[in-house]
C-alpha cells in the first residue's frame, strides 16, 4: 500500500512538473525564428528544409555544417521540416517537450539514486524553471542542448539500475538484467554525442555517482548513511569501477578528436600562456555561479573582453578556491557537497578550457553543469535544517521557501521568454544588456534593413539532399 501510494504520489509530482513546464514556455508556439544560427540550422538549410532524404541523411553525417558535426541534431531538424515545414511554432514547441520530458527524467534519475523524494523533486523543478534555461529551450537551433540533455538523462539513469543490478545476489531478474542495462547506457552515450558533443565528460560524472550516492567507490567512508531508499551499493573494487568505464572513455576520445576536427576554423589560435588560460577559466566559473543564482542582464552572447579587471580576478578566485577547499573539508560528512561542485565542474571543462573565439560564456552552457550546482545546494541547505529546525517547522519552511522559489524562477523565465519573440526583440535586449554588442547591433541593422528590402534575401531553392549545401 506504501509503494502504491509512493508511484502515485511520483506520477503526480511529474505531471505537475511537466504543466509547469509547459505553461511557461507556452507564448512560445506563436514566436518566429532568429536570424541568428536559425537560418542555418533550418530556414537558409536547404537540405534540412527538404525534411527526410537519403541525400538529407548522408549530408548530416558527412557535413561540418555550423562548423559542428551532431548528425542527431541535424535529423531531428529535418524530421521537424517534415512534420511542420517550417512553422517555427511548432519547431519551438519539440523543444519545449524535450525539456519537459528531461525534467521529470531528472526527478526519476535523482530519485533512484538518493532515494529523497522532495529534495529530488526540488532540484528538477528548479532545473526545469531557472532562467538560464530559456536559451536552450526557446532557441530552435539549441535544439542539440535539449536533445543531448535526454541522452545524458537516459545515460545516467541506466547506468544507475545497471550498478545496483551488481548488487542483487542469486538468479535475480534484475540481476539478469544489467548487460542490457550497461549496453541501454552506452547506446544512449552514443546518441548524446551524436546531438551535442559537450557531454563527453560523461565518463567522469558516472565516477562521480559512484562516489556519491552510489558509493561504489569509497576511497573515504562517509559518516553518515544515505536517506532511507537510496540506491547504495556495496564498494566495490577500484580497478573493476574503472575498466568498466572504458567504452565511455573511448567514445568521448573519438568524439573529442572529431569535434576539434569539425570546429578547427572556427576556434581562435589556442594560447600556451597558463595565467590568462587560468584566469578565464575561472572568472567564467564565478560568472556562472552568479547567473545561477542571480539571473539578471541575460543575453544571448556574452562576448569575451579584451581583459579582466583585478578585483573581478580576485573575487573569482577568491570564492571558487573557497568552495573548492570546503568540498574538500567536507569529503568525509558531506560527500553530496564534493560531487555536486565537481559535476558542475566537470561539465563545464569543454567550454571553459577551450577559448571559443568572440564568445565569454553563454547560459545555455549550464542546461546540465547548473544540475550539479543546484544538488549540492539543496542538500546543503537540507542538511543545515536538519541540524538547526524541528521535523515540523524544517518541512513548512522548506515547503513556503520551495514554493517562493520556483515562483520567482517562474517569473524571470517568462520575462527572459519574451526577449526571444523574434531578432528584433532579441537584438535590442542584448544591446540593453551590452550596449557595446557590435554582434548584437550589426545583426539587427540586417533584420531591420531585410525587412524594408524583402526582396532582397530570396530563400535557397528546395533540395532533395546535401550535394548544394558543400
Amino acid at each position: 500500500m506504501i509503494r502504491f501510494q509512493a508511484g502515485h504520489r511520483t506520477a503526480l509530482v511529474c505531471l505537475l512538473l511537466a504543466l509547469a513546464v509547459l505553461a511557461v514556455y507556452w507564448p512560445v508556439r506563436h514566436y518566429d525564428f532568429i536570424d541568428y544560427d536559425d537560418d542555418n540550422y533550418v530556414f537558409d538549410n536547404s537540405a534540412v528544409r527538404a525534411g527526410w532524404s537519403w541525400g538529407g541523411i548522408e549530408w548530416a553525417f558527412v557535413d561540418r555544417q555550423a562548423v559542428n558535426w551532431h548528425p542527431l541534431t541535424w535529423l531531428s531538424h529535418m524530421t521537424d521540416c517534415q512534420w511542420f515545414g517550417l512553422n517555427p511554432g511548432a519547431h519551438h514547441l519539440i523543444n519545449v517537450l524535450f525539456h519537459c520530458a528531461n525534467s521529470v527524467l531528472l526527478l526519476l534519475l535523482l530519485n533512484t539514486l538518493t532515494g529523497a523524494f522532495w529534495r529530488s523533486a526540488f532540484v528538477a523543478a528548479v532545473f526545469a524553471l531557472h532562467p538560464l534555461r530559456v536559451e536552450s529551450v526557446a532557441w530552435i537551433s539549441e535544439r542539440k542542448d535539449v536533445l543531448s540533455g535526454c541522452c545524458f538523462m537516459l545515460t545516467l539513469w541506466m547506468y544507475v539500475l545497471y550498478a545496483q543490478a551488481r548488487r542483487a545476489s542469486g538468479p535475480d531478474r534484475i540481476r539478469g538484467r544489467r548487460g542490457i542495462f550497461y549496453t541501454l547506457s552506452v547506446f544512449f552515450f552514443l546518441l548524446g554525442l551524436l546531438s551535442k558533443p559537450m557531454v563527453v565528460t560523461i565518463p567522469l560524472v558516472l565516477l562521480l555517482l559512484d562516489c556519491w550516492p552510489l558509493q561504489r567507490l569509497t576511497f573515504f567512508k562517509p559518516n553518515e548513511p544515505l536517506p532511507s531508499g537510496a540506491g547504495s551499493i556495496s564498494p566495490e573494487p577500484c580497478r573493476s569501477v574503472f575498466f568498466e568505464k572504458w567504452p565511455y572513455f573511448l567514445l568521448s576520445a573519438v568524439f573529442g578528436i572529431i569535434t576539434l576536427w569539425a570546429q578547427q576554423n572556427a576556434l581562435p589560435p589556442q594560447t600556451l600562456n597558463l595565467f590568462p588560460r587560468v584566469e578565464g577559466m575561472v572568472v567564467a566559473v564565478f560568472s556562472y555561479l552568479e547567473k545561477l543564482l542571480w539571473p539578471r542582464n541575460l543575453s544571448f552572447l556574452y562576448l569575451r573582453p579584451e581583459q579582466f579587471p583585478p578585483a573581478q580576478v580576485l573575487l573569482a578566485l577568491l570564492v571558487v578556491s573557497s568552495i573548492s577547499a570546503l568540498a574538500v573539508l567536507n569529503l568525509r560528512r558531506r560527500t553530496w557537497l564534493a560531487v555536486g561542485w565537481l559535476w558542475f565542474l566537470v561539465m563545464l571543462l569543454p567550454v571553459t578550457v577551450v577559448i571559443l573565439s568572440r564568445l565569454f560564456i553563454a547560459d545555455r552552457y549550464t542546461y546540465l553543469s547548473g544540475i550539479g550546482f543546484f544538488l549540492m545546494v539543496t542538500w546543503g541547505i537540507g542538511d543545515a535544517a536538519g541540524a538547526l529546525l524541528s521535523r515540523r517547522i524544517r518541512g513548512v519552511l522548506a515547503t513556503v521557501s520551495a514554493a517562493v522559489i520556483l515562483l520567482i524562477c517562474s517569473v524571470l523565465t517568462r520575462q527572459q521568454l519574451a526577449y526571444w519573440q523574434n531578432t528584433r526583440t532579441l537584438m535590442e535586449h542584448a544591446l540593453k544588456v551590452d550596449p557595446n554588442n557590435h554582434v548584437a547591433r550589426i545583426n539587427l541593422h540586417i533584420y531591420l534593413f531585410e525587412l524594408e528590402h524583402p526582396d532582397i534575401r530570396q530563400p535557397p531553392p528546395m533540395a532533395n539532399g546535401a550535394k548544394s549545401m558543400r
